[in-house]
C-alpha cells in the first residue's frame, strides 16, 4: 500500500512540478513531546532524518528545523521541512515510504506525537 500511495504522490508532483518548480515547498508538523523526551533528543533524530532524506531523495537540498514556542502553548513544537520544489517533496515522500526509512519513522514515533501537518507553497514577496 505504501508503494501505491508513493506512486500516486510522485505522479501528482510530476504533473504539478512545472507549475511549482520555482517555489519553495514548506511542510510544517505540529507535535508534542512524549514523557521524558527533550527538544535536544528530537533535534538529534531530526538531524539523522535530514541526512537520510538528503542522501536518499532525488534532488536533495532539503532543510529542516525544529521550532519551539516562546509564548502560548509551551507543550508543542514544530518541524519545518523546506523543499526546493514540489518534485523534491514528492521524491522525499517516496523514499520515506520505503522499508529503509522505517527505523527513522519509529524513532520519531517514540519521541513525539504529531497531530497536524500542512504543506505550504512559498512565494517571495517582491
Amino acid at each position: 500500500m505504501k508503494r501505491i500511495k508513493s506512486g500516486l504522490i510522485l505522479a501528482a508532483a510530476m504533473c504539478l512540478a512545472p507549475v511549482a518548480s520555482a517555489d519553495e515547498i514548506i511542510e510544517a508538523w505540529t507535535c508534542e513531546l512524549k514523557d521524558d523526551v527533550s527538544v535536544e533528543d528530537v533535534q538529534a533524530v531530526n538531524s539523522k532524518w535530514l541526512k537520510w532524506v538528503n542522501d536518499n531523495a532525488e534532488g536533495g537540498e532539503i532543510t529542516s528545523a525544529v521550532g519551539t514556542p516562546i509564548v502560548g502553548n509551551l507543550e508543542i513544537f514544530l518541524f519545518i521541512d523546506t523543499y526546493p520544489d514540489l518534485a523534491t517533496w514528492a521524491a522525499a515522500k517516496d523514499s520515506l515510504d520505503s522499508d529503509a526509512a522505517d527505523e527513522i519513522d519509529d524513532m520519531f514515533d517514540d519521541m513525539s506525537e504529531c497531530s497536524k501537518n500542512r504543506l505550504w507553497k512559498m512565494e517571495d514577496t517582491k
